[in-house]
């Protein structure tokens, strides 16, 4: 019986109203003093409790897809992520920003030889573009610091949340730092990768729009972050050194950015994303009633309707657990040239960090393989 599947949870509360009736019946029946009735009657109300509040919790699971099955729940569909190749059809200066302010972070990492261990480091800045501000962490490689690296400009990879997310999730919940440096040691190039949420203008969701008289999201991740890495560090300034991934609403930020920007973005990997954008109470009115912006912030229109850009795309996703796929898998039986895409799906998992963990190694590689240093 699954988990999320509609037999369990009937089941459950079928449980809990047998058991609630029973309460009442017996309720009458228990109340003779002794410390077994007494004992009987606590473990009538635990038992009572502990299945309904079972019953809640596995509903909510079911709605919201943390975990997809029992596989998933214990951690037993843990098996590597592979790649499938699906497309492959032919086809100014720098201002300083002085706003920003870096710190380096860690603990007793921080404390080691960045030219070893790498670094990771606290970096806000405020847009020069679009005055919103930001707070990331910048994972950067041993060789940043390594004098055979000194002339090198690195690829940068931006790596967003989900929503609402906070970049501090890719780091403890994910650890994404780890998935980084087991990576560079199975022999993915070096890069710089920096965490970010894709939500900017907090608690609103703007699905990465820029929104008509509000935040200018889209702006935003186009034309401020690249200039502020540019103005602190060696990243490279052409397009085919830099990518963006993400995962749930910033699969779909990426995915949307690269398709919208390709001057800038040369590659983009959705991590159990979707195509279209979500409006709802939490993202208000994105678009002022244009339809012509509300379809271009529709990838699978934007892939129908208008020419493809030249990128390389990366779309995973879980066949079971995972509601998007079917859109996952429509959106790339319409790729065009010169557009790219490569499939990475699993055969089950959930909406959920650990999920997204299994996705991250062969991602990684994905983007080595296409992104150039300088």
């Amino acid at each position: 019986m699954g988990l999320t599947g509609g037999g369990f949870i009937t089941l459950l509360f079928l449980v809990v109203a047998v058991l609630f009736a029973f309460t009442v019946w017996w309720w009458p029946r228990g109340a003779r003093s002794g410390p077994g009735t007494v004992a009987a009657r606590i473990g009538l109300l635990i038992g009572t409790q502990a299945i309904t509040l079972l019953a809640v919790l596995v509903a909510v699971n079911a709605h919201f897809e943390f975990y997809s099955g029992w596989d998933d729940l214990f951690a037993t569909n843990a098996a590597p992520a592979k790649i499938k190749h699906v497309m492959a059809k032919a086809g100014g200066p720098v201002k300083q920003i002085d706003t920003a302010t870096i710190k380096r972070i860690g603990g007793a990492a921080a404390k080691r030889d960045p030219a070893v261990s790498g670094a990771t480091e606290e970096y806000r800045f405020q847009g020069q573009a679009t005055g919103l501000s930001a707070e990331t962490f910048v994972l950067l490689p041993p060789q940043y610091y390594q004098p055979a690296y000194a002339k090198t400009r690195f690829p940068v990879v931006i790596v967003l949340t989900g929503y609402p997310g906070h970049p501090t999730a890719l780091l403890h919940t994910m650890r994404f730092p780890d998935l980084v440096r087991q990576g560079e040691r199975a022999g993915v190039p070096p890069a710089i990768y920096v965490l970010m949420r894709p939500t900017e203008a907090p608690p609103r969701d703007t699905e990465c729009a820029d929104v008509p008289g509000g935040p200018q999201v889209e702006s935003f991740f186009a034309t401020d972050v690249p200039l502020a890495m540019e103005a602190h560090y060696r990243v490279a300034a052409g397009r085919t050194g830099w990518g963006i991934m993400g995962d749930s609403t910033g699969g779909f930020c990426a995915t949307k950015i690269a398709m919208k920007h390709p001057d800038r973005y040369s590659a983009a990997a959705s991590l159990s994303g979707y195509f279209s954008t979500i409006q709802d109470l939490t993202t208000g009115k994105l678009f002022d009633g244009n339809k012509n912006l509300q379809n271009e912030s529709n990838l699978l229109w934007r892939e129908k309707h208008l020419p493809a850009p030249p990128i390389s795309l990366l779309v995973a996703s879980c066949r079971v657990g995972e509601k998007t796929f079917p859109e996952n898998e429509r959106f790339l039986a319409g790729i065009r040239p010169p557009m790219k895409a490569d499939s990475l799906f699993l055969p089950s998992g959930g909406h959920n960090y650990r999920t997204f963990r299994r996705m991250v190694p062969a991602t990684l590689r994905w983007f080595g393989a296409r992104l150039k240093a300088e």
